[in-house]
């Protein structure tokens, strides 16, 4: 079924906040009790900052919407724009206009048939279509890039200018006004698509022509920019086989100049330990007035980087030593598939495994990022698979593993945390974290002490958004539940959308987006 565009409403800005007092805040930053109704900014990348924490400040965000594309049906629909047939890109809304990845299926550029890579730009008005960038599927098949998968990169705007990484394996810088201002930007000027509703590429780093990269499955890095770097993980990973590396020495971790593209520095940790494939996304964290860069690895393990020279200043495994690694998710050591979360000079960060590897034992993290050196919670000098006590491990506290009895049931005052592939939210002392097996779980940020968790029912692969004393969390069900924040577990509200919510809710300008499999809804929050 065609979803047509709906123009059922204005932004803020306009005659839906007449009347209100309306306050902006930074992104994250906290209302002092003023009762204003505090409107935040654009959230202009994966988790709105470089910290990378999912909460936005905004207040006063009303729930009681309808997400119908049907206009006679929908309650606070705004505008709908149709999407790909999948959708795993988290919107991101910058100087007017939203970018979100996602596939081919709404071919909006009629030269451009079947499965391909694709972001999306739309007006944030108005959800008019804007322009496409458009990346043919890489000939390998699903080896490096996975049918109808699409771009999972969420983009990075600073300005006119945006940073993401495409389902080829490729760093590229686009301009934000596409072809609209007749201009094309270079120093790339032979585009093939090249019409007034295709991106603007201003420069392109192809990992896999020029650095050696194999990424596994596909390439899906959300870049991180700071100062005149941009920072990403680049997907090398295993082969069809999943028993051998094919380039163990090409760079896991790559810092690229942002305006030209000249990689600066590179890293190939962890070499040939890589598990399976690298899909995780960099933050950067300010300690002590000094910023460093968090770079998950393939092995298990968050590395620490000083942003200029990429220097290792520490590392952490985040599996334990007598963890095992087996085939299609049969053991229990995990990969690092959300993002690190910086705040309070830690990092928060969970493990899992792909998907469709299955239920597993997972592990939530906060660490000491004013360590340095090996701070993992055990070392294994000795070689036998055991580990013994670090006496300088950064481990402040761990949440997870399994019952007394071996099982990862969870019963009524255990600590089990499951495998995930989300990103944390820390807010007001408490620290939301999602797993894949569709459990919302809340501990305190300060202890790791468990203060509930809430089942879902359908696997979660969003991450929870807090914002307005609420949280909110999707599923693959298509269901978006609200929680309140706080230390007792109390649903809200349950709103149903159309089909599976892959993506974490964004909020800008007083706006909810939020995208179904192919849906972006623009919602009003008033």
């Amino acid at each position: 079924m065609s979803r047509s565009l709906l123009r059922t409403g204005s932004l803020p800005g306009g005659a839906l906040l007449a009347g209100l007092a309306v306050v902006y805040f930074a992104i994250g930053s906290e209302p002092k009790g003023t009762g204003e109704r505090v409107v935040t900014g654009d959230w202009p990348m994966w988790g709105g900052t470089i910290h990378r924490n999912m909460v936005n400040g905004m207040t006063n965000v009303a729930i009681d919407f309808v997400p119908s594309e049907n206009p006679a049906k929908a309650k606070k629909v705004l505008w709908t724009a149709k999407l790909g047939s999948q959708t795993y890109g988290n919107p991101v809304i910058s100087g007017g206009r939203i970018l979100v990845g996602t596939n081919n299926g709404a071919e909006y550029r009629p030269k451009h048939k079947g499965d391909r890579g694709c972001v999306l730009c739309f007006d944030e008005k108005t959800g008019k279509f804007l322009w496409q960038l458009t990346r043919e599927k890489l000939p390998q098949g699903r080896v490096n890039d996975w049918p109808l998968q699409g771009i999972c990169s969420t983009p990075i705007v600073e300005s006119n200018r945006t940073w993401l990484v495409t389902n080829r394996a490729e760093l590229v810088c686009v301009d934000m006004e596409g072809f609209h201002d007749g201009e094309n930007d270079g120093p790339v000027v032979n585009e093939v698509d090249a019409e007034a509703e295709d991106a603007d590429i201003i420069w392109s780093l192809d990992m896999i022509d020029q650095l050696g990269v194999f990424p596994h499955n596909l390439a899906t890095s959300s870049p991180v920019v700071y100062g005149d770097t941009v920072f990403l993980v680049t997907s090398n990973g295993v082969d069809e086989t999943h028993l051998e590396i094919p380039s163990p020495r090409a760079p896991s971790f790559l810092a690229v100049d942002k305006n030209t593209g000249k990689v600066l520095w590179e890293d190939n940790t962890p070499f040939d330990k890589i598990l399976h494939g690298q899909w995780s996304s960099p933050t950067i964290g300010i300690v002590n007035g000094e910023p460093q860069v968090y770079m998950p690895g393939g092995d298990g393990w968050l590395y620490a980087f000083d942003v200029q020279k990429g220097d290792l200043i520490w590392k952490f495994d985040l599996n334990p030593k007598d963890s095992k690694w087996e085939l299609g998710g049969r053991g229990t050591r995990n990969n690092i598939i959300g993002t690190p979360v910086f705040i309070e000079n830690s990092v928060v960060l969970a493990m899992g495994q792909d998907p469709e590897h299955g239920e597993g034992v997972g592990h939530l993290y906060r660490i000491d990022a004013t360590k340095k050196g090996d701070i993992s919670p055990a070392l294994d000098e000795d070689g036998d698979g055991k580990g013994e006590p670090n006496p300088n491990s950064g481990r402040i506290w761990h949440y997870g593993g399994e019952d007394p009895d071996g099982s990862i049931t969870g019963e009524a005052g255990s600590n089990v945390f499951r495998r995930t592939i989300a990103t944390a939210a820390i807010h007001d002392g408490l620290v939301y974290a999602a797993d894949l097996s569709g459990r919302l779980h809340c501990v305190d940020f300060k202890t790791g002490k468990r203060y509930w968790e809430a089942d879902l029912l359908a696997a979660i692969w969003g991450s929870p958004m807090v914002v307005d004393g609420k949280v909110f969390i999707g599923d693959e069900d298509g269901d978006l539940s609200i929680f309140a924040v706080g230390k007792e577990e109390k649903l809200l509200r349950e709103i149903t959308f159309r089909s599976s919510i892959y993506s974490t809710p964004s909020f800008a300008n007083g706006v909810l987006y939020i995208t179904d499999r192919s849906t972006l809804y623009a919602i009003a929050t008033e």
